[in-house]
């Protein structure tokens, strides 16, 4: 398969608490970690297919980094409303139980972004 691979260095603190990782992994797993594997962890690599002239590796790199972002909602999704498996087998009820489920996750949603510039002293420090 042809294809080719865009990366793109990760920050120096990224990039060390990924090699904290592979090391942790390594000591688990009773294997010395290579120098290389240390080497590759600091760097985030995608492998595409989209030839070089139709997509730059920025681009590319953009566009795994917003899919990522969506992963990441629908893992939050289904942690904290119990999205990953549908209880219903009758189609208006599964509509009605998705439909109240979605209400809860874009209430809880909200919630959380107008958390984040709440502060109990009711002033910002």
């Amino acid at each position: 398969m042809k294809g080719r691979l865009c990366a793109v260095r990760k920050s120096r603190e990224a990039a060390a608490q990924a090699q904290r990782k592979v090391r942790r992994k390594a000591s688990k797993e009773r294997h010395e970690v290579k120098k290389d594997t240390l080497e590759h962890a600091a760097y985030v690599t995608v492998f595409t297919t989209v030839n070089r002239h139709a997509m730059s590796g920025v681009k590319v790199l953009s566009m795994y980094r917003d899919r990522w972002q969506i992963e990441l909602v629908f893992k939050r999704l289904k942690g904290l409303v119990r999205l990953g498996s549908l209880p219903k087998t009758d189609k208006a009820s599964c509509m009605a139980w998705l439909h109240g489920k979605l209400v809860i996750a874009l209430l809880a949603e909200r919630l959380y972004r107008e958390a984040e510039f709440f502060s109990p002293w009711g002033y910002p420090l």
